[in-house]
């Protein structure tokens, strides 16, 4: 598949003719959480040099969708493509995943779109699903391995290592106090929050990376108002408040705890900071894989 960069594929919030005048080549889905299916649908679309590459995805309001089929329900299936692609965005190939569905009440399906395309003179690509382990490779599959901690399969299946990146916000400054100064990330509604627990995690700031060691949850030995990541970054020193870091999930370590005294937290995330130190030293470079800048992740 080719390299897929920020420069090579063009993405449509409105039905709009290419900036170059080149008809268009159109990805077509719901790009929840880039994972390796999509990016086949992606790769097809930059394949022919002669169009356009774009992708054509929409905004929904709850991130853990129920019926996908329903979110592109403006238009009856022919005319999305008649009107909407071929007419509007001048669209000579289409490229989607073999789940695919469209059109009003998602009725279309991709036999209805290649019927549509080949009437209208348009070549369809329609990619099969990616088996991972036995069973194709979904948006579903991805969300429930990362809400359960399972960091290597989500990340096998994204293609990337699992990342949030999220602006530090303003704590209760008791890490600080207790000589484990951390950053505090509040998980935006509808962002999948991992299971609650302590991570082997890397911090990249300013394209440096630095270990780090992840509480996820609520802190319920000094509380919190909602699920936030508390991270401890090792070897760094700065104000990082009001910044978006990208921290990096490469291994689940513990389940989230309570303690009966600051003093057993303290020692605990001491214990915490010396296991997560064995995959450091294995090599830092080896928990990140991501090919180019991290895809924001909602799922």
């Amino acid at each position: 598949m080719k390299e897929m960069g920020k420069e090579s594929l063009k993405v449509v919030k409105d039905f709009m003719r290419p900036e170059s005048g080149k008809p268009a080549s159109v990805a077509l889905g719901l790009f929840d959480g880039i994972h390796i299916g999509h990016r086949e649908v992606l790769g097809k679309a930059l394949e022919n040099s002669e169009l356009a590459p774009c992708v054509f995805t929409y905004t929904i309001s709850n991130s853990i969708p129920q019926i996908k089929k329903n979110y592109m329900s403006l238009t009856p299936p022919e005319e999305f493509v008649e009107k909407m692609l071929i007419e509007k965005m001048g669209a000579k190939e289409l490229s989607c995943g073999y789940d695919f569905t469209f059109g009003k009440k998602g009725a279309g399906t991709t036999q209805q779109l290649r019927e549509i395309a080949q009437k209208h003179g348009v070549k369809l690509n329609v990619c099969d699903p990616i088996n991972l382990d036995g069973e194709p490779v979904s948006s579903t599959r991805i969300r429930q391995a990362i809400l359960e901690g399972k960091m290597d399969q989500a990340s096998r299946m994204l293609g990337r290592r699992f990342c949030i990146r999220l602006k530090v916000e303003h704590g209760n400054q008791i890490g600080r106090l207790m000589d484990f100064p951390t950053i505090n990330q509040v998980f935006p509604r509808y962002h999948i929050v991992p299971k609650y627990g302590v991570y082997s995690t890397v911090v990249n700031i300013d394209g440096k990376l630095y270990g780090g060691v992840t509480n996820v949850g609520v802190k319920p030995t000094v509380g919190s108002d909602g699920p936030l990541a508390e991270t401890y970054i090792m070897d760094f020193s700065g104000d990082l408040y009001g910044k978006i870091v990208e921290v990096y999930f490469f291994r689940f370590v513990r389940p989230e705890q309570k303690f009966s005294s600051i003093d057993q937290l303290k020692a605990q995330i001491a214990a915490d900071k010396d296991n997560v130190m064995k995959d450091i030293a294995s090599n830092i470079e080896q928990m990140v894989f991501r090919d180019g800048h991290p895809e924001d992740i909602a799922l």
